[in-house]
């Protein structure tokens, strides 16, 4: 049967004109009888270039399912080329008379016209092609003749493949164009392989979206942009999915809803498809079909397995040939996939044999699927099939495994499906829905869930058993890291230990999230064995092939790093880590996304801290996630640490944040002497009174192991210094700073404080310990503007370190930096490090021969520099390229000293 011409859009061929008496109709001629295509026929372009490039190529295969809009297409695209005179064409529109060699002659002469093709008829398709190639090479004109089969499927046989093969064995100006619904028997393979063979196929004819919206406007149908992008989704793009809907939606009150309720069960569709499709299919065909069905993906064994008889591969492959709505899903032609309404159709079609039956093919999918390692899929068919022996037997080897590889949609749908008794009775399915609440938020759900898991592992045995044990301790684990609980947490430690010490297991996937869950709790409690046990889980994770995991651990090192003032290291880690592959959105990687803000920071690049800050937090609730307490904290931490000078209302609303987060929770030691750092330097922000901040700083003393650590100690010296205490604070700094390391973050902002301090009481000899180590700015900034007279005093007396000077005064006084404007346009090349060195000078008052004597070159050399910097940022000289290097944040904001 030919597409029919609403929904396939087959045209109609150009009506035939009566003969009278008064006058004879001429007889037909070469491209008389080219079909018309319909008024109102929507002209693709792109398939018509695609088309006219096409026919460079002796052979072009149009080869889709029924209804693709073959026909139409061909006609609309010979249609355009009779109007631009492109050249001569024919049309042979073929059926099942064709298969023979007198009828398929008849046709011939039909399209060609009985003007071209005098004569009797050939007795062999071979006399057949060399009067066509005849044609070809005798009409007038220079250009080749296309000639169009269509509905080649119809005439398949001995004698249309004799002719066609005949009309390929020499080269001539014929053009073939076969469409068809499936692949024609002719040696396709070598024609690619010589590169004569142009293909469309029913991916190439799918509508987009524009051409879907162009074709429900002929039918006066407008949708919103998402209704319309749902309903392309729906039927792929396949036309006459399209023009059916389109019937249905023209005059609809609500055409939104009946979009969203369009599928392969409409009856315009389930029509379509059975007469179209279905209905031609041989028995053991259509019951392979039905069968499997249910699946989303299926093989040849699968199909087997579902169907109870073997073949299910060869019956695949043919129905791929054959355009039926099957498409292969991988290059080995091994995985094939049903199209979405033909799907939807085989779906409603098996239902009608009653709800077992359908459940007995999802538990044969579920069985097969098991064995195949294929457990998302298999736990799920095992739910829909009734089978809960399966799904936890599933679920409790692999539920950790689906959880980390985003299969969280499949375990949503499979705890949903059971019932709460039965919840009671399947353990690992209990945990797997306290794991989902933890994901959501809800903590105390989680903890019911955990208590009723636990509550039956004593009637289980053998693994099932040690597997509960093992996964309620990583839960356990997990949900004191969340709630920020180090001694609950380590209470697991043991249990947790023997995870990881058991290989019996055979799981490093568990064993890493015991090292990582441990290694994160004991970084905030302050345990030095935590770097340890991270490097232990990033090793395991690998070794597992565990990504999410892997990235978790190296991610929390970078932070750890970051927090001790290593932040050599930790920009080093989170690098690694980041610039893999742009931004990540994962959840366990916001604090690698902090550790880089807070490296940014202080080094005085708020432009780049304040980005960084912000894909923290949107990774840490990426996919609807609620970031745990400890990543809650560390972002406050660094949104304080980023907050101007005078901005007095972001610290008092910041202040507030912390306060409402530490209401009820104390946190692990390491963590809490950070919080109550940040505390500290919120307060001296607002612009407290020295009652409030003397009384932070006797609420310090009470705990003398968290005051005398470096970063509470440093606030706490500032704290002092703001209440007008310069002896404390440079009694209090100068302690920190003689056990530190020059190159330590605490160091210098310590340094700073004390310098500070020693100005307050018009002493310099703090005022020396100004280094430059590791171009670090904030803690020198945040002790502005007590130590602007020590600036002051170390510019007018000569210093090393003018343009690192320069840097921090700009800093303290502009605060951070605006956001980059959205239309700054990023630089096409990067500047090198001798460059970046030489541009950090540019804002300062120094000539190039002070830069030169600065950097220790010669003056050739930074004006080499200086040119190709203005080169790069597309600068006109010093000012601009100030400015442009600001814009993009690589020198601090402020205003320009120099002129020039």
């Amino acid at each position: 049967m030919r597409e029919p011409s609403s929904p396939g859009s087959r045209a109609p061929t150009a009506p035939r004109e009566p003969v009278t008496r008064s006058r004879r109709r001429a007889t037909p001629r070469l491209g008389d009888r080219l079909p018309r295509p319909p008024a109102g026929t929507l002209v693709r372009a792109r398939l018509h270039q695609r088309l006219d490039d096409a026919v460079a190529r002796p052979v072009t295969l149009v080869a889709a399912p029924p209804g693709a809009g073959k026909t139409m297409l061909l006609a609309a695209w010979l249609s355009a080329r009779a109007r631009a005179g492109s050249g001569a064409a024919a049309w042979v529109a073929l059926d099942g008379e064709a298969a023979a060699l007198p009828a398929l002659w008849a046709r011939l002469v039909e399209g060609l016209g009985p003007a071209t093709l005098r004569g009797a008829a050939p007795a062999t398709p071979e006399r057949v092609a060399e009067r066509l190639l005849h044609v070809a090479e005798t009409r007038p004109g220079r250009g080749p003749l296309v000639l169009v089969l269509d509905d080649l499927q119809d005439a398949g046989g001995p004698a249309l493949s004799a002719v066609v093969a005949g009309l390929l064995r020499r080269p001539s100006r014929l053009r073939l164009v076969l469409s068809s619904r499936h692949d024609p028997d002719l040696p396709l393979h070598r024609l690619r392989v010589a590169g004569e063979l142009a293909e469309l196929r029913g991916a190439d004819l799918a509508f987009t979206a524009p051409e879907a919206a162009q074709l429900l406007a002929g039918h006066d149908v407008q949708l919103a942009e998402d209704d319309l992008g749902q309903l392309v989704a729906r039927t792929e793009g396949w036309a006459a999915g399209l023009r059916l809907a389109a019937l249905s939606l023209a005059g609809h009150p609500d055409p939104g809803a009946l979009v969203a309720d369009f599928a392969g069960d409409d009856r315009a569709v389930v029509a379509y498809l059975i007469e179209e499709v279905l209905s031609r299919q041989p028995a053991p065909v259509r019951e392979l079909l039905l069968r499997t069905a249910v699946v989303d993906r299926v093989s040849g064994p699968l199909a087997d397995a579902l169907t109870g008889e073997p073949g299910g591969q060869e019956m695949l492959e043919a129905l791929v040939r054959a355009n039926a709505f099957v498409v292969p899903v991988d290059r080995h032609g091994r995985w094939f996939r049903y199209h979405a309404l033909f799907a939807g159709l085989l779906r409603s079609q098996l239902a009608c044999r009653g709800k077992e039956a359908v459940a007995e093919q999802h538990r044969r999918a579920a069985v097969w699927l098991a064995a195949d390692d294929r457990a998302a899929d298999a736990v799920r068919h095992a739910a829909l099939g009734g089978d809960w022996d399966l799904a936890e037997g599933v679920l409790a080897e692999h539920w950790i495994r689906l959880r980390l590889d985003g299969a969280a949609a499949t375990l949503d749908q499979v705890v949903a499906m059971i019932s709460a008794d039965a919840l009671e009775r399947r353990p690992h399915v209990a945990l797997v829905a306290a794991a989902r609440s933890m994901d959501e938020g809800d903590g105390e759900r989680a903890a019911a869930l955990m208590r009723t898991a636990a509550g039956q592992r004593e009637r289980l045995s053998g693994r099932r058993r040690a597997l509960l044990t093992r996964d309620l301790s990583l839960l356990r684990l997990e949900r004191a890291r969340r709630r920020g609980d180090a001694e609950a947490g380590l209470r697991e430690r043991a249990v947790a230990a023997a995870i990881t010490r058991d290989d019996a297991h055979r799981d490093r996937v568990a064993r890493a999230i015991a090292h990582l869950d441990l290694g994160r709790l004991q970084a905030a409690a302050g345990d030095p064995t935590a770097e340890g046990e991270l490097r232990r889980a990033a090793e395991l994770a690998q070794q597992a092939g565990t990504a999410g995991v892997e990235d978790a651990a190296r991610a929390e090192r970078a932070w750890l790093c970051a927090c001790d003032g290593r932040l050599r290291q930790a920009a080093l880690a989170a690098d690694a880590l980041l610039d893999r592959g742009g931004d990540s959105c994962e959840p366990a990687l916001a604090v690698a996304h902090l550790a880089r803000a807070l490296v940014a920071a202080e080094a005085g690049n708020t432009l780049l801290a304040r980005a960084e800050l912000d894909r923290a937090g949107r990774a840490a609730s990426a996919g609807g996630a609620h970031p745990d307490r400890l990543t809650e904290l560390g972002l406050l931490l660094v949104h304080s640490r980023l907050l101007a000078p005078g901005d007095g209302d972001g610290a008092a609303a910041a202040l507030a944040a912390l306060e409402a987060l530490l209401d009820g929770w104390v946190p692990p030691r390491a963590a809490l002497m950070h919080a109550r750092a940040a505390h500290a330097r919120l307060l001296t922000r607002t612009g407290a009174a020295g009652e409030t901040l003397r009384s932070e700083v006797s609420a310090a003393e009470r705990d003398r192991d968290l005051s005398e650590r470096p970063p509470l100690a440093v606030a706490l010296a500032g704290a002092e210094l703001a209440a007008g205490d310069p002896s404390g604070a440079l009694e209090r700094a100068t302690a920190v700073a003689d056990g530190l390391h020059v190159a330590d973050r605490d160091a210098v902002a310590a340094r700073a404080v004390a310098a500070a301090a020693a100005e307050v009481r018009h002493e310099r000899r703090a005022a020396a310990a100004l280094a430059e180590p590791d171009g670090l700015r904030l803690g020198l900034a945040e002790a502005a503007p007590a130590i602007d007279p020590v600036f002051a005093h170390l510019l007018r007396f000569g210093t090393s370190h003018r343009s690192l000077i320069g840097e921090v005064q700009e800093l303290a006084a502009s605060g951070t930096a605006a956001a980059a404007a959205a239309d700054v346009e990023p630089l096409r090349e990067e500047l090198s490090e001798r460059e970046l060195a030489v541009l950090r000078y540019l804002p300062t008052m120094l000539t190039a021969g002070e830069i030169a004597a600065e950097l220790f070159v010669t003056v050739n050399t930074v004006k080499s520099h200086l040119k190709s910097i203005y080169r790069k940022l597309d600068a006109r000289g010093r000012r601009d390229a100030v400015r442009r290097a600001r814009e993009l944040g690589l020198v601090a904001p402020g205003r320009l000293n120099d002129g020039r």
